[in-house]
């Protein structure tokens, strides 16, 4: 029976269809091709997943999958012989809707491609096409038609209808979508709407988020400005307020002090022209809001605070740097009238360019040697408490880096080190991004208390059972890396060497203690390299000192006005480029350059090598290739720098400092990486690292600066990286 009334219904179906078909309205020539356009992006949503087989698959839902197959292909289907069928549509109307559908299924597929759409929302796309070309027929508003539509899904939709009389407002509506899931990077677009209802209530929005944004924008002239001086918004107005200021940017960060009415514009005016004065204030300042903070609330100034905090530090930390063959007396006056707690904030925001020698020395002067003695009472916790535990994991991580962390944790009570530590490794996976974990893996290799060590490691086994537990896969990841490198890394037992192999296959990694000869090699059997000078005076003597290790009768050299080109006529097919230190800025145009010309070429360098202080880091991440195989930083190795480099180059073998990098190490370093790479032999590092540790061993100047570069099979930071994003892109498959 039920087969009988299936045969029926399609035969009925089929006689329906040829009856609907012969009145159906041929298509014209000249609109086949915005057809035959359609089709195409019809076909390649269908071929997405590798099959073309009329099945548009975006989901393991097989009902899913159904429902969007059947919005792009038939529904479309439908659109585009509904219009041909409408006689009250002439030819110029018909090519607007036909071209509004193939835009639609275009800008899906793109987006899908990029993963910068939720491909499930097909459907509700189909939908509110149909329903805007029906009230754009109708002369009525497409504005009802896009409310449930995501801000990737409607942006390029509603472009279609931009003679509509609701597009405005439409397009308003779309914008705000954007801007509230956007609010760092939303103020330059604002520019476009400022006489939209709803501009006042984004820039309110940025302004608790970005006031700084909001400050350049207020104090420039420009519309924008007008829009945000008549913004009657209370923290908008104080930012205008404190806008009419010449010490605007530095008085911004205390806009919670002036909200709450516990200081003015004039008074904070009289502080910030005095440095040490403002740095105080400052310390004071974060400590308060830092309490905010851990009671739940939000500070509208912290980040600011925190901004202008680091760049004030590290002009003391810099000073402290400069004068490191001076006496202690001399090298440390700058600090000498110091808190504890403001030699804290100088010590947590100068981890990329502290010398461990102004961190701590023999003469027991340096930074953290002052902050221990000047403490009243001399206890750690103490310290901790005073400034509300702000950042206190980056602390107790630089202190393990420079073998500091014994001193300090007994410093008090072993009950509160012991709680201090867990604390340490607890919440890893709350946090927005990987610093911490990475902090603590970089933490580990650094210790040397065996005590503390296995402490640390039964620590990060209850943490893993307390995630697994509470089903957090993100936590679990991370534990189970940290657990598995702790593991590996303790074992005595074993050489480097199989330290490493064991650790790459435990995490499911390409072998992290070598880099083979045929994976540094171009197409041509070349290999090619990028040094990054800068035009300071650092950067001008380390690149007249460079190009002494390249003599004649083993090298060519050619010059032009932007970069040197350095070739091997021995040896390993070999070319080096190098661009000239000139003065600053014209060294970024140097560097620029450079890049052009590589990309102009298609040359793609596997070893990338920064010669830089750490605020020239930036622009050399800018100018990375993911063909790097091996990434010398020169200077700084922080979280953020090993995440960027495996951001654009996940195969790259990191070599960095915890220091501010010198040439007396990093020619060296980059002398024995040259020998290994003209020999065609595979970069081996461990054979590397014990070359150069027999080589430093007698160079009492330079032996300890040495110390603090960490070779790519020691790098736990940047081998918890690689982990987790392999692991996690597993995870979401």
């Amino acid at each position: 029976m039920r087969r009988f009334l299936l045969i029926l219904s399609l035969a009925v179906f089929t006689i329906s269809s040829l009856q609907a078909q012969s009145s159906h309205h041929p298509i014209p020539i000249s609109r086949q091709g915005f057809h035959d356009n359609i089709d195409k992006e019809q076909a390649a949503a269908a071929k997405f997943d590798g099959k073309a087989d009329d099945l548009v698959k975006v989901s393991d839902d097989q009902t899913i999958n159904l429902q969007v197959t059947n919005a792009l292909l038939k529904e479309v289907d439908n659109l585009q012989q509904e219009i041909e069928d409408n006689d009250a549509l002439d030819h110029r109307l018909k090519v607007k809707y036909l071209s509004g559908i193939y835009v639609m299924l275009k800008d899906y597929n793109q987006k899908r491609s990029h993963r910068n759409i939720d491909p499930e929302e097909a459907p509700a796309i189909v939908s509110a096409f149909r329903n805007m070309m029906h009230a754009d027929i109708k002369g009525q508003s497409i504005l009802p038609y896009i409310g449930q539509l995501s801000y990737s899904a409607s942006e390029r939709l509603i472009e279609s209808f931009h003679d509509n009389p609701g597009y405005k407002e439409a397009r308003g509506q779309v914008f705000t979508k954007y801007a509230f899931n956007n609010l760092e990077t939303v103020m330059p677009k604002l520019g476009e709407y400022l006489d939209y209802p709803g501009t006042d209530s984004i820039i309110a929005a940025v302004a608790r988020k970005y006031p700084n944004q909001v400050l350049t924008y207020a104090t420039s002239f420009t519309p924008m400005a007008t829009v945000i001086k008549r913004n009657q918004d209370p923290i908008v107005q104080t930012i205008v307020r404190i806008g009419q200021s010449p010490q605007s940017t530095k008085i911004l960060p205390f806009i919670d002090e002036l909200l709450a009415g516990t200081t003015t514009v004039d008074k904070l005016e009289t502080i910030v022209d005095n440095d040490y004065q403002y740095y105080r204030q400052m310390v004071k300042s974060t400590i308060a809001l830092q309490k905010l903070k851990n009671e739940g609330q939000n500070p509208f100034g912290l980040k600011a605070m925190m901004e202008n905090m680091q760049a004030k530090s590290l002009l003391y930390i810099r000073s402290v740097n400069d004068l490191h063959e001076e006496p202690a007396n001399v090298r440390f006056a700058i600090v000498k009238n110091f808190t504890p707690e403001e030699l804290y904030y100088l010590i947590i925001n100068g981890q990329e360019e502290l010398y461990t020698s102004s961190y701590t020395n023999h003469n027991n002067a340096g930074l953290y040697d002052q902050m221990m003695v000047r403490m009243k009472p001399p206890r750690g916790d103490s310290l901790l408490m005073v400034v509300n535990f702000d950042r206190f994991k980056k602390f107790i991580a630089m202190a393990a880096g420079f073998n500091t962390l014994d001193n300090f944790l007994k410093s008090m009570a072993p009950e509160n080190s012991n709680y201090l530590m867990q604390k340490y490794v607890q919440n890893l996976e709350k946090t927005e991004d990987l610093e911490d974990a990475v902090d603590v893996a970089n933490s580990f290799g650094s210790i040397r208390d065996e005590k503390l060590l296995d402490f640390l490691r039964v620590e990060v086994k209850k943490n893993l059972a307390y995630v697994k537990k509470h089903s957090d896969k993100r936590g679990t990841v991370i534990y189970q890396l940290l657990s598995s490198l702790f593991e590996t890394e303790s074992n005595k037992d074993e050489n480097d060497s199989s330290k490493a192999t064991d650790m790459a296959s435990r995490l499911s990694l390409p072998p992290i203690n070598f880099v083979t000869g045929a994976a540094l090699e171009s197409d041509s059997g070349r290999v090619y390299q990028q040094v990054f000078f800068y035009g300071d005076k650092d950067g001008q003597e380390s690149f007249a000192s460079f190009m002494t290790n390249f003599p004649s009768s083993e090298w060519k050299i050619t010059r032009n006005k932007y970069w040197a080109t350095i070739s091997s006529t021995k040896g390993k097919a070999t070319t080096i480029f190098a661009n000239l230190p000139t003065d600053e800025p014209a060294d970024k145009e140097a560097i620029a350059k450079l890049s052009d010309y590589l990309d102009e070429n298609d040359i793609h360098p596997t070893i990338f090598i920064h010669r830089g202080h750490s605020y020239h880091i930036n622009t050399t991440l800018e100018n990375l290739q993911s063909s790097a195989k091996i990434v010398v930083l020169g200077s700084c190795g922080g979280y953020h720098n090993l995440a960027t480099v495996l951001e654009k180059s996940p195969e790259a073998h990191i070599i960095s400092s915890k220091q501010v990098g010198t040439r007396f190490v990093n020619e060296p370093i980059i002398h024995t990486l040259e020998d290994q790479v003209r020999a065609g032999k595979n970069v081996d590092w461990v054979i590397m690292w014990a070359q150069l540790t027999k080589r430093f061993a007698g160079d009492a100047r330079n032996k300890d600066l040495f110390s603090d570069y960490v070779p790519p099979h020691k790098n736990l930071g940047a081998i918890f990286i690689k982990a987790y994003k392999q692991i996690m892109k597993d995870v979401k498959k």
